[in-house]
């Protein structure tokens, strides 16, 4: 039998379905048996069930298939059914079949991204995305239980977790989200109330700190005395922004502002320190005291503070030194070194021992 017979049949097969009632196997082999090469050669090899196991593989073949141009629906249960119905249907975006894995990623993207998208925004470029990947995965979950992955479950095992005590999140202010969504884009400033003063921002981006979501700007009356690329932005809670409303007048922000980048060079932690290390930041050293119990060492192997790091061992006391190259003065690393209590111990620099040392001793005079 020729290839080009079989591939005829499997579109004969799909014709068939569309725009049909439900059709059981069998009915799908006899219309292939009388009309398709495919089918007459079938009869003509005189085997038993005359193709029934092959229209039952190209069912399932199709069903997990995101190359063709339509999806098998499955129809009834195979408990109280004696033959499954299927009918062909077309889960698109737009003409494209979307792929399951691509329905999981765009329902675990509304998940984890809900917090960060206005209401207009989802409206306008995200509904249909999401309203078509709740639908392929419904079809997804009508298949036999042997024939399908647990995608429902899947997504219910994935979380996105944030280190520290978790604060218990606020509604999410998407009433202003919006209008700053849009200044940012259209290059306009926006006009608001801050915890009840009137403001005129120039909005340099938003950032999501879970729960809290910060704008990054810039009040213009700062901007009439200074420079644009002069000043750094201040942060903002959306949650104390009111009366959020976009300006005719245009952002005088750098275009090439990062957000990354900003937060990367400690923009969040305006009143950190650097300890005169100026942009290369400092070289950070931690004496390790490595505990039968624990896994700092193993972890800080695993998960390193920096890109540039070393763990020796250090001669004569047994325990580790740390070092980590360009460290910067920010509130979670401070954060993190006072949260490992006992078990490392800051050695360099100075400047940041002494730091350490003053917020224990006023934390011991809270408890004295």
């Amino acid at each position: 039998m020729a290839a080009k017979d079989k591939l005829f049949a499997q579109f004969t097969m799909l014709n068939y379905l569309h725009g049909s009632r439900d059709r059981s196997v069998q009915e799908i082999l006899d219309h292939l048996l009388e009309n398709t090469d495919w089918g007459k050669a079938q009869l003509k090899g005189g085997a038993g069930d005359f193709g029934l196991r092959n229209v039952q593989n190209w069912l399932i073949d199709i069903r997990s298939s995101a190359e063709l141009a339509t999806q098998i629906a499955y129809r009834g249960d195979p408990r109280t059914r004696r033959q499954p119905l299927y009918s062909a249907t077309t889960p698109t975006v737009g003409n494209r079949i979307m792929p399951i894995e691509e329905a999981c990623l765009a329902l675990m993207a509304e998940k984890f991204l809900q917090a960060a998208i206005p209401a207009d925004f989802f409206d306008a470029a995200l509904q249909d995305l999401f309203v078509a990947a709740r639908s392929r995965l419904k079809e997804h979950e009508k298949a036999p239980k042997q024939q399908r992955t647990r995608v429902r479950e899947y997504l219910k095992r994935i979380a996105i977790e944030q280190r520290g005590q978790t604060l218990v999140e606020r509604d999410v202010p998407y009433d202003v989200l919006g209008p700053l969504s849009r200044a940012i884009l259209e290059g306009k400033r926006i006009e608001c109330r801050y915890r009840d003063d009137k403001r005129e921002l120039h909005p340099f981006g938003i950032v999501l700190r879970s729960p809290k979501i910060y704008l990054l700007a810039v009040d213009d009356y700062v901007l009439r005395r200074r420079r644009p690329e002069d000043v750094t932005p201040a942060l903002f809670l959306c949650a104390r922004i009111s009366d959020a409303k976009v300006s005719e007048r245009p952002n005088l922000v750098p275009d090439d502002f990062d957000a990354d980048t900003f937060i990367e060079h400690g923009g969040l932690d305006g009143d950190a320190d650097d300890w005169g290390s100026g942009d290369r930041g400092f070289k950070l050293v931690l004496r390790i005291f490595d505990g039968d119990c624990d896994n700092l060492l193993s972890d800080l192997t695993e998960f390193p503070l920096s890109k540039d790091q070393e763990i020796l061992r250090e001669e004569g006391t047994g325990h580790y030194l740390l070092s980590a190259r360009r460290m910067r003065g920010t509130h979670q690393l401070i954060e993190w070194i006072m949260g490992r209590v006992e078990r490392i111990e800051v050695v360099a620099p100075t400047a940041l021992r002494n730091y350490i040392m003053e917020r224990l001793d006023a934390m011991r005079t809270r408890y004295t």
